[in-house]
């Protein structure tokens, strides 16, 4: 076979090579150039699910998208007189959720109703009421997510009856992917959430936990942080754990399929594991923190440093009626700093 004969299928197969090329490259263009810069988010977080273990950057990036797509329905629904009702109400019951949270923390801080600490109260609200607000507005828009399917199902069945909704976003492209990418990031951070639920409930009923609310100073991440949370649990149910975890590793297997399962479960369930670590520990921190401020505003702001009552030496004290007070004073081995002390009021017309 000649040289001329073995070099034109040659050119050709390189030529249709190139080709090829420059039509996936311009067709990834275009399609880049018709995505938005929400659904490039979208797209984004979820190559990141897929090949990050970093699930706190995939629900930051998450967040930014919905928020960017449904703040456009966020201020037509804010424009009508039944969207503005509905909007207020629902913020209306964050606010009384947070106002009575506050109340429950400055109870626990200063030892005494939080009637008497109405300053202190009020700061405690402006510390949770953007916490609480934020979280529930995001809780509420990955939920939102999860009902959009069913809402553009009711509408197909109703339009032959002649109604028509309205669209909840402005997109011009790709609108079916779209929906389907936002439904399974929303899930999967749904689903995380549930899991951090119960790490989160430990946390609210072991607040005065030294051990836990100085979490963040511990050395290592793993053995003191578990510790802690079975030591709070309860050792039963660490035992149940241990119990079934000792008889899935038992379980015979039959083959190396079954082999790679495990190790595929066992290393989510790692990440899984790692994902609550960090969860607990910026909780306790928060948790840690906004308290030790509001004892501080208790002490330096709310109490009074003299008083017709006699006062311990660096004390402040709130009178709580006219034979009792609340003494505070600086004592750092106390949880929060301060050491809340109810006493006898010892006046000229109260002597000891």
């Amino acid at each position: 076979m000649s040289k001329d004969k073995l070099l034109a299928p040659t050119f050709n197969v390189a030529r249709y090579i190139i080709n090829m090329n420059n039509r996936v490259y311009d067709g990834l263009l275009a399609f880049i150039g018709k995505l938005t810069f929400v659904q490039k988010l979208y797209l984004f977080a979820f190559i990141l699910l897929c090949f990050s273990k970093s699930l706190v950057i995939v629900a930051a990036i998450t967040v930014v998208g919905l928020l960017a797509e449904f703040w456009p329905l966020f201020a037509r629904v804010w424009h009508s007189l039944a969207g503005k009702a509905v909007l207020l109400l629902f913020y209306a019951v964050i606010a009384n959720f947070a106002l009575a949270g506050a109340a429950s923390v400055v109870n626990e801080v200063v030892g005494v109703s939080s009637s008497h600490f109405s300053y202190t109260h009020n700061f405690a609200i402006l510390l949770y009421l953007p916490a609480w607000t934020l979280a529930i507005s995001i809780i509420a828009l990955l939920l939102l997510q999860i009902f959009v399917p069913f809402y553009l199902f009711t509408l197909l069945l109703l339009k032959p009856f002649g109604v028509d909704g309205f669209n909840l976003t402005n997109l011009q492209h790709y609108q079916k992917w779209t929906m389907f990418f936002r439904l399974i990031l929303s899930s999967i951070l749904l689903y995380h959430l549930a899991l951090i639920s119960d790490v989160d409930s430990v946390i609210e009923e072991n607040l005065d936990n030294p051990k836990l609310l100085n979490i963040q100073q511990t050395s290592t991440e793993g053995a003191d942080l578990e510790k802690i949370i079975l030591d709070s649990v309860g050792e039963s149910e660490v035992d149940a754990l241990e119990q079934e975890n000792t008889d899935d590793k038992s379980a015979p297997t039959n083959n190396e399929k079954h082999d790679s399962g495990n190790s595929t479960l066992d290393s989510l369930e790692q990440e899984i594991k790692t994902s609550v670590n960090k969860s607990l520990r910026l909780r306790a921190l928060y948790s840690q923190k906004t308290r030790e401020l509001i004892a501080h505003f208790a002490y330096q702001l709310e109490a009074d440093g003299k008083s017709r009552c006699a006062i311990s030496d660096n004390a402040h004290i709130v009178e709580l009626n006219d034979y009792e007070i609340l003494e505070i004073s600086p004592d750092m081995s106390k949880p929060y700093g301060y050491d809340f002390e109810v006493k006898v009021c010892q006046s000229p017309a109260f002597p000891l």
